[in-house]
């Protein structure tokens, strides 16, 4: 079965994300967060950070309500989030890629998670759902 049958099609995801390292390679210091970039421990949390917000917004674009929770204890990972998220409607509201996108052209980045749907076709799906027309 393709992915794009299935996208957007499970009740409930339990996500400990993993493979920040993507994003953290195309962040470029950005005017106000040159004092916390120049550091390479910030610049890599700040990348977790925004990994795991990119990933929680592809799954609000997709009709889910998640939210970010840690998991395990600091004393054994830095990287202790998990999403969780939970369907509620067959698609999210369409503010969700608005600030996706948003937060993509602020920092000069595009997610791994993007690419992927990108290759499957069901990126133009997403962006379709969004559309006043669809």
């Amino acid at each position: 079965m393709c992915i794009r049958d299935r996208l957007g099609t499970a009740r409930l995801i339990l996500c400990a994300p993993c493979c920040h390292h993507e994003l953290h390679q195309q962040i470029h210091t950005v005017a106000p967060f040159k004092p916390v970039l120049q550091h390479g421990i910030l610049q890599k949390r700040m990348a977790d950070i925004l990994t795991d917000a990119f990933r929680a917004l592809v799954l609000q674009i997709m009709g889910y309500k998640t939210d970010v929770i840690e998991f395990i204890s600091t004393e054994h990972t830095d990287r202790n989030l998990m999403i969780r998220a939970v369907k509620r409607t067959k698609q999210g509201e369409r503010k969700y890629l608005q600030e996706y996108e948003a937060l993509k052209a602020f920092w000069g980045v595009t997610p791994y998670l993007e690419k992927v749907l990108r290759e499957k076709g069901c990126w133009v799906m997403l962006e379709a759902q969004q559309s006043p027309h669809f």
